[in-house]
């Protein structure tokens, strides 16, 4: 009877072993994603958007907003500049967009077939500058002086030799009216 007990003892050694193993790696991922969590919140408080001087701010790449001299009544634009960083370069093979939020006062003359609020490579607004820039034109006519908030979301892609990332951004240009 000793034996036989010992014997079971040692058979269920290895199960208790497998199934601690498997508690303490559940719990190592769980902190891992705990802490990975942290960090992005960190990041998210630390760097809101805009604060490294530019109207987007990635790892990869940085977007600027240039209005130009706005008369109200009048055609008027905001060139949209991206920029790769390091390795990376604008994706010549995607189709770039920017569709624009409602803006009070404000007529957007896209030519894209989504409507006059959506500006894209396809309709000629996308010009790329160099391996590593290009921009995006966005025309409107202001209705009136002041001050508006030009804002949309810009679907861009940068790639490296490893990956190209597919990005969708939210832009604001502040654009003055005289």
């Amino acid at each position: 009877m000793k034996i036989s007990a010992t014997l079971v003892r040692l058979a269920c050694l290895p199960c208790v072993l497998l199934v601690s193993a498997g508690c303490s790696k559940a719990r190592v991922a769980e902190t891992r994603g705990a802490q990975d969590n942290e960090a992005i919140s960190t990041q998210a408080i630390a760097a809101p958007r805009g604060d490294c001087g530019h109207a987007v701010c990635a790892d990869n790449f940085f977007v600027d907003a240039v209005p130009a001299s706005c008369t109200a009544g009048a055609p008027c634009s905001v060139t949209l500049k991206l920029v790769a960083t390091g390795d990376f370069h604008v994706n010549d093979e995607y189709p770039y967009r920017f569709k624009a939020d409602d803006a009070p006062g404000v007529t957007f003359l896209g030519t894209d077939p989504n409507g006059k609020s959506t500006f894209s490579k396809a309709a000629g607004d996308w010009q790329k500058a160099d391996a590593k820039s290009g921009a995006m034109t966005l025309k409107f006519i202001p209705a009136g002086a002041g001050t508006t908030a030009i804002g949309g979301t810009l679907k861009l892609s940068v790639c490296s030799a490893q990956a190209c990332l597919l990005e969708q951004k939210q832009v604001t240009a502040s654009v003055s009216t005289k």
